[in-house]
């Protein structure tokens, strides 16, 4: 009976003690690869809120700086390395990712040492972004285990309905892991093939092509369909305007200044700025890359300055003079759309070229579209 009581205190006894043991010490080095540090420190902050979860404890920041002092180059990355930043930091692992960012995933691969067997493991997953955390998680589950990652397929690349995995093998016994297979590789970030008419290259972004700075002209044909009280002749006119832009990052924002004027017509004119959102609707990855046909579209916002002549003025003998320039604020809307016959000349028109101009009597309301020509560089 004595020793049936020992045997049931002890069994209590570890039973309270299992969370504990699952709170090992782990010492995470900084997050490597790529050269988005955005995407570097948000799969460090999935990290520590997955070991927070799986009731670990993770290494003070100034420990594992100071640890990595002591290695050659300060990137810890062979089993040696490793075993000496365990040691200096008295954790029972140490945890290293990499991170390699893509449009709307990114491939995490995690590398774990358990400093009582001395064994370095590894897995890595294409990490959708809207579920990192909870992806990042189920890695680090897998992965922290004392008998490890195993043997067979991992789970995340288990068909749905497939049986689970087989248990691990019994203690003591030796099993060859056979290394991780790689995920497969996403489509690059920074290059897409461009069906270009003049002959396809690769290029990134998509609009701009690498090409920020461009120039263009352009013809066109406007309308009022409002007019300013006291106007008189044709409502139609022949434009022309012309354009320097920039553009902004690799999501297709330009920003620009031009101006223009009616080349027939009433005397008229303006000078404007803006800046206008161009998207590629043909970009999609295909066979490993990202293709395109370089057709783009978007809308464009103006504001500036419009000027005209004022009303006219009778003089003797039935003399009609010309008045002071009217200059008043002008502000507008198009949609523009651009097809790129390589990535230094595209042929460009703005559809709509919509141009309201307030006055204190009333306001001119402009309506046009426009078809040129751009170079960029």
């Amino acid at each position: 009976m004595i020793r049936r009581a020992l045997s049931c205190a002890a069994a209590a006894a570890l039973t309270a003690l299992a969370p504990a043991a699952l709170a090992d010490r782990i010492a995470v080095l900084p997050a490597r690869g790529g050269t988005d540090a955005a995407a570097r420190s948000a799969a460090e902050a999935d990290v520590e809120r997955a070991l927070a979860a799986l009731g670990h404890t993770p290494v003070p920041d100034g420990a594992v700086a100071a640890a990595l002092k002591g290695v050659a180059d300060g990137v810890a990355d062979t089993a040696d390395e490793l075993r000496a930043v365990s040691a200096q930091t008295g954790a029972d692992w140490v945890l290293a990712g990499t991170v390699e960012p893509a449009v709307t995933t990114a491939r995490i691969e995690l590398t774990a040492y358990l400093a009582s067997t001395g064994r370095v493991e590894s897995v890595a997953r294409e990490v959708d972004r809207d579920r990192s955390a909870q992806q990042t998680q189920e890695m680090l589950a897998l992965l922290l285990r004392p008998e490890g990652v195993g043997i067979g397929e991992l789970p995340w690349e288990r068909p749905a309905g497939a049986p689970s995995a087989p248990p691990p093998p019994p203690a003591g016994e030796t099993v060859v892991v056979p290394p991780v297979p790689a995920a497969p590789a996403a489509p690059p970030a920074d290059e897409v093939l461009m069906a270009y008419p003049l002959g396809p290259e690769r290029v990134w972004p998509a609009y701009a092509g690498g090409r920020k700075f461009a120039v263009s002209a352009s013809l066109g044909t406007a309308v009022a369909a409002a007019r300013l009280p006291g106007a008189s002749g044709s409502a139609a006119s022949l434009v022309g305007a012309a354009r320097v832009a920039y553009a902004l990052g690799d999501r297709g924002v330009e920003v620009f200044a031009g101006g223009g004027g009616n080349l027939a017509g009433p005397f008229a004119g303006w000078i404007e700025g803006g800046a206008r959102l161009m998207l590629t609707p043909s970009l999609a990855p295909h066979d490993g890359a990202w293709r395109a046909f370089p057709l783009h579209v978007g809308p464009a916002l103006h504001l500036g300055a419009f000027f005209r002549s004022g009303a006219g003025v009778a003089g003797p003998g039935g003399a009609t003079y010309r008045g002071d320039l009217d200059v008043r604020p002008v502000l507008g809307a198009s949609l523009d759309v651009a097809l790129a016959l390589g990535p230094s000349v595209q042929l460009e028109a703005q559809l709509g070229n919509l141009r309201w101009v307030p006055a204190g009597d009333g306001s001119l309301l402009l309506l046009g579209a426009t078809l040129g020509a751009g170079a960029r560089f």
